[in-house]
């Protein structure tokens, strides 16, 4: 069992990426974009309560996924403070465990480039953030400076590529053993 996450920060391409990758390897995607969209409402987004559930679902559902499926799995986050590392070294650990591997990309994008793709009309139909402003301001704080990952993991600037370009560069730095199925 392998296990791929994405992450970087809104914006950047994790969802369209993990999909096309999803595709190249024959894994399922778990996409948890509209989780927050879900809990957020009743229970406040970032509260407590929000964080737990969140915590709780992912746990579960991604643990599930590894149960039930043999080869592989892509899911994608973006990094904040309550976001619980120690929940993604487990699931590292577990693929790791059963033969597989486990592995973060970091996905990446010139300022420029964000702020386009941010302000895009399509996000706002999406429920994702679409305040260039706002996420710069986020940003500057540093909300979104993700510590040490607590596996492997490789980075991936999507700035000027397609994602059909950004998957092929992700493909040519996985480890071999997590590309043996891809379908041609």
């Amino acid at each position: 069992m392998h296990v791929i996450f994405l992450h970087g920060v809104p914006g950047v391409g994790k969802r369209t990426i993990a999909m096309e990758l999803a595709k190249e390897l024959n894994y399922p995607f778990l996409n948890f974009q509209h989780l927050g969209a879900l809990l957020g409402p009743v229970f406040g987004y970032s509260s407590p309560k929000f964080n737990t559930l969140r915590d709780s679902m992912t746990k579960t559902l991604i643990g599930e996924a590894m149960d039930l499926i043999e080869d592989g799995i892509i899911s994608s986050f973006t990094y904040e403070p309550s976001i619980q590392l120690d929940q993604y070294k487990a699931f590292i650990e577990a693929a790791q465990a059963s033969g597989g591997i486990g592995i973060f990309v970091g996905l990446t994008c010139d300022e420029d480039e964000l702020k386009g793709r941010v302000e895009s009309p399509e996000r706002g139909n999406l429920e994702k953030v679409d305040d260039f402003q706002l996420l710069e301001d986020a940003m500057s704080s540093g909300m979104y400076e993700i510590p040490e990952l607590p596996g492997p993991s490789i980075t991936i600037n999507t700035s000027g590529e397609t994602p059909e370009t950004t998957v092929q560069n992700i493909l040519a730095m996985l480890p071999n053993d997590m590309k043996r199925d891809m379908m041609f």
